[in-house]
């Protein structure tokens, strides 16, 4: 709190950043490496670069997309929920004890960092002026939420030195689930030519985005994975779960792609997201459902756990890990509630004799699971969890900034690492993304 006199006194005086409460703000002497971030994308962002015939192969009369480019510059004022986050649902008693819908410019919508997280919520501590003021210092930032060099700017601010950049959703689900092969690459290309021309694929060494590449046809694949790498890509984004032609992502069929990727030493990202939801046709719920409409047993099926485990224990007992030895993977925005009990899963398969479809294991899953791959807790997870599974050495942090149950200031992270020794701490801020980039 200041020590000011008046009408003022009881207002609380923020930190450096204009976030949190002075007395909770977090600082490090040196900048960290965020392994979970996310970027906005225009209405425009595929159609941009497709043609008006591939449009129109692309979605069905109806179906949810980007707009064209035309239909973008006739509606500059498009809907802030669609560019953002969409509608979500909030508990009774709201997030942290704050109800969003008493904060004007909320309007039933979760539009700012942080707004659904509980200890980490930056309007816990504030009085109902200072949420507000803090609504507006958000909404003036979303120039950094869409573009990369204000974003630069403001990473400079929160003392992000590398931030790995992650999209969700790039429009090829529709195409594809006709089987439309051409137009379905059609879109993940112009996707893709978004991307770069918006963001790059490691704009000045500190945005680094995963290239999002769908498997389905080999050929096809390889040839966008060519055309990012000679762009400067580091990562290529995995969607989690089967891939399209309903192979395993790494059924010898796309063995040219991950040779590539294993020789080229491009990172993998996996993040949550993707179309698992098109499994629910099993149970009888809608195969195309989006995230918005999951009720609770989609959010739980197809929205967490499940296909993190799927697509891991698919790389061990699939072959990735033993047939491609510079592979390695970044796990992030699946915490690791699921992690301890997964890991003794698939040793106990080992241990059982139970031998991989291709290919060989090249050691104890989880002690190649520690060797080749990093993860990223969720904000506000308990941290000591992953600790005792895989060791300090694996972990990453993610802030899912800008994300509304994100860290909305990044560094604030470091509150949750109480206990921790410095060494261990910088490990889990910098180091380890460090030393996994290579």
């Amino acid at each position: 709190m200041n020590s000011q006199e008046g009408p003022l006194a009881d207002t609380p005086q923020l930190g450096s950043r204009g976030i949190y409460v002075a007395d909770v703000e977090q600082s490090l002497p040196y900048g960290i490496f965020d392994a979970d971030h996310h970027l906005y994308a225009p209405d425009d962002a595929v159609t941009r670069y497709l043609s008006a015939d591939m449009v129109e192969r692309a979605w069905l009369p109806g179906e949810p997309r980007m707009l064209t480019e035309e239909e973008h510059d006739e509606d500059e004022e498009v809907d802030h929920e669609r560019r953002t986050l969409g509608v979500h649902s909030a508990p009774e008693g709201g997030f942290g004890g704050v109800d969003l819908s008493q904060v004007s410019g909320m309007a039933g919508n979760i539009p700012i960092p942080g707004a659904m997280l509980n200890k980490l919520n930056p309007m816990k501590d504030l009085d109902q002026l200072s949420r507000e003021q803090l609504v507006e210092r958000y909404n003036a930032m979303r120039p950094a939420f869409e573009r990369k060099d204000p974003r630069l700017s403001l990473m400079d601010l929160q003392n992000v030195e590398v931030a790995v950049l992650h999209t969700v959703g790039t429009g090829w689900e529709s195409a594809f689930g006709r089987g439309d092969i051409e137009a379905g690459y059609a879109v993940n290309r112009a996707y893709n030519d978004w991307l770069w021309e918006d963001w790059g694929y490691a704009h000045e060494g500190r945005i680094l985005v995963p290239v999002p590449i769908p498997l389905l046809d080999v050929d096809l694949a390889v040839a966008e994975l060519k055309r990012s790498l000679e762009r400067g890509a580091k990562f290529v984004d995995l969607q989690p779960g089967p891939a399209w032609n309903g192979r395993s992502p790494f059924d010898p069929y796309f063995d040219p792609f991950w040779n590539l990727v294993n020789e080229s030493n491009t990172r993998v990202a996996v993040h949550l997201g993707g179309t698992y939801a098109r499994h629910g046709g099993e149970w009888g719920e809608k195969p195309d459902a989006r995230y918005v409409e999951f009720n609770g047993f989609q959010w739980v099926a197809y929205w967490g756990d499940r296909p993190i485990m799927d697509t891991l224990t698919a790389m061990f007992y699939h072959g990735m890990f033993g047939r491609f030895p510079n592979i390695k993977v970044l796990i992030a925005e699946f915490g690791t509630v699921w992690l301890p009990y997964l890991l003794r899963k698939l040793d106990h398969a080992m241990l059982l004799g139970r031998k991989p479809k291709w290919g060989s294991l090249p050691g104890r899953p989880s002690s190649v699971f520690k060797e080749r791959c990093v993860i990223a807790p969720f904000p506000e997870e308990d941290i000591k969890r992953g600790i005792e599974t895989v060791g300090i050495d694996s972990l990453v942090f993610g802030s899912d900034f800008p994300h509304s149950e994100g860290v909305p200031d990044p560094m604030q992270y470091v509150s949750l690492l109480k206990g921790l020794d410095d060494l261990s701490i910088r490990k889990i801020m910098r180091d380890n993304l460090v030393r996994f980039m290579g």
